[in-house]
């Protein structure tokens, strides 16, 4: 600990004793003092980082024994859908069924739960690890739904399955037309909707769904949150749609937040939207506006990724696919967009997973911000990155551009991705390894309610590379497990200008930390098995496990 941190401290405590003290804890410092066996907390944050000092204890300051565990900083997830996560805990739950027969069962389980009139949601559903591969049709689900109506989305949020009865609530028919930068799924020898909906086809349905009240907003907001500290983490960077932000104002009226919130809302004329960024009611310092989110592709799994080259796999009739641009990427909208964002100095992140999509998003950041200094100060990022190329990399490193990747992606995706790209194309894929030693920054996060939020299963991805069906995956792109929990942490504090505040146990820092139940340093760590004992916020404990 350098001597200027307790010699603060010390001037501190005449004033007043720390609020806590963790004590016998194995707190990892990034490498400033090693592991670190004690810490001080005083009105939320650290005040002391180092050896063990009881002359800094008084009467009243509570003791943490951490029994010899490992204390990180509060994990950070630079990527997440808390409002849409917190929904898809009381919504139908298809991602791990394991075959048609069991989706359909689910299906009709859930339905007849449910009053007569009420709408199926939920699904996140994959067939990708099925034995058996397949797509779902609204055959599938027509009987089994009994008459509801149903929106099911696959588990990217991309595509998604509908019924007869959306169907026809909504006029889809043969004769209806894609909608720009959709794809309704058609049977190759009728002609008729199969009931899959891609991107922006989506909306032709959902727009028909009773949209929920501010108070169910907030329950499932405060869902959420409970989910999220469970898994140690303290910091959301979170995407709603602009519409959700009452939802938000109204939680800020809290003072038992448990979570802080740095919002980057999806909108339509970001001009306009600015404004009702700036009029925001929220809470400094724990809900707070960041900037906007945009979107310039679809995912893999849909085959809506905007590639370079057409897809692997393609199907004899379609050969030439290589995924679908929004159009806000070729009408203008995003130039218009990303140049107001720079004028109200708000925070630009864009979706984009195809290595095409992060080619075009990278010139078209450079010319919205008029030069590389102007762009690598406003630290925009791209969301996912999942696809790349040495090119796409070197620009990022370059220009400033943030990857703010989802590990578990890889673990998830790894199983079926050269199926769809070839082997050549994914060694650049999920490319942390390359990211890192260009020069990039790198951020991590979940994508929940897309696959799931637990950090450690995200950083068994990017440390070993293993993948969902056990292999170890172009184990060349892995990081260390330092660099992995600085992307969790530091780094992510950094892709939202918290650097100074959050994403270390550092003097003057927020007192946000997690007690592991065990290491994740160390040779194979059962990753799977590690989770957090205790999770604090600004000092004040938010979650606990029952322990030993």
């Amino acid at each position: 600990m350098p001597p200027c941190s307790l010699q603060f401290l010390r001037s501190c405590c005449f004033r007043s004793s720390p609020d806590l003290v963790i004590e016998n804890a194995r707190i990892w410092t990034d490498g400033r003092v090693g592991f670190a066996p004690f810490a001080a907390v005083r009105d939320g944050r650290f005040v002391y980082v180092g050896d063990y000092e009881p002359s800094l204890v008084g009467p009243n300051t509570e003791h943490l024994d951490a029994e010899g565990r490992v204390v990180l900083p509060g994990f950070i997830d630079s990527h997440i859908h808390m409002l849409n996560g917190g929904n898809n805990l009381s919504q139908l739950q298809l991602r791990d069924a394991r075959d048609k027969e069991d989706f359909i069962r689910r299906v009709r389980e859930w339905a007849g739960n449910l009053p007569e009139g009420r709408w199926i949601l939920g699904g996140r559903w994959s067939t990708e690890s099925w034995q058996h591969v397949e797509q779902p049709t609204r055959q599938w689900v027509d009987e089994a739904s009994q008459g509801r109506p149903l929106f099911l989305s696959r588990m990217d949020g991309h595509s998604a399955l509908v019924n007869s009865v959306a169907l026809r609530m909504a006029g889809i028919t043969k004769n209806t037309p894609d909608p720009p930068g959709g794809v309704v799924d058609r049977d190759p020898v009728t002609g008729e909707p199969t009931g899959i909906l891609r991107e922006t086809a989506m909306g032709l349905v959902s727009r028909l769904i009773p949209p929920p009240t501010l108070q169910d907003k907030v329950e499932a907001l405060n869902r959420a949150m409970r989910a999220a500290n469970a898994m140690g983490i303290t910091t959301v960077c979170d995407i709603p749609g602009i519409a959700d932000l009452p939802a938000y104002e109204a939680l800020a009226e809290r003072d038992d937040l448990t979570v802080r919130f740095l919002l980057y809302p999806t909108g339509g004329d970001w001009r306009r939207d600015a404004e009702r960024l700036r009029a925001f009611r929220g809470k400094p310092g724990w809900i707070e506006p960041r900037g906007f989110k945009a979107y310039f592709d679809g995912s893999l799994g849909s085959r809506t990724a905007w590639m370079s080259a057409p897809f692997a796999n393609n199907p004899p009739d379609n050969k030439d696919w290589s995924g679908l641009p929004m159009p806000i990427v070729t009408d203008g909208t995003f130039d218009r967009n990303a140049r107001a964002a720079a004028e109200a100095n708000l925070q630009v992140i864009v979706h984009a997973i195809g290595d095409e999509a992060n080619r075009v998003l990278a010139d078209k950041l450079l010319a919205a911000y008029g030069g590389i200094e102007r762009l690598r100060a406003a630290r925009a990022r791209s969301e996912h990155a999942q696809h790349l190329a040495p090119d796409v990399i070197r620009a990022f490193a370059e220009r400033g551009i943030i990857a703010s990747l989802q590990p578990f992606h890889k673990a998830d995706d790894g199983r079926y991705a050269e199926q769809y790209l070839g082997k050549e194309r994914c060694a650049w894929s999920y490319a942390y390894r390359s990211l890192v030693n260009a020069g990039a920054v790198i951020a991590f996060g979940s994508d929940w309610p897309v696959v799931t939020q637990n950090v450690m299963l995200g950083l068994e991805a990017a440390v070993e590379g293993r993948i969902l069906n056990g292999a170890i995956w172009f184990p060349e792109q892995s990081v260390t497990i330092a660099e992995a929990l600085r992307a969790y942490t530091s780094y992510a504090a950094y892709a939202a200008f918290m650097e100074k505040e959050i994403g270390r146990i550092e003097v003057g820092y927020r007192a946000d930390f997690v007690v592991l139940n065990a290491s994740p340093f160390g040779l194979s760590p059962r990753w799977s098995e590690i989770q957090p004992d205790l999770v604090f916020v600004e000092g004040r404990k938010v979650f606990g496990r029952a322990t030993r």
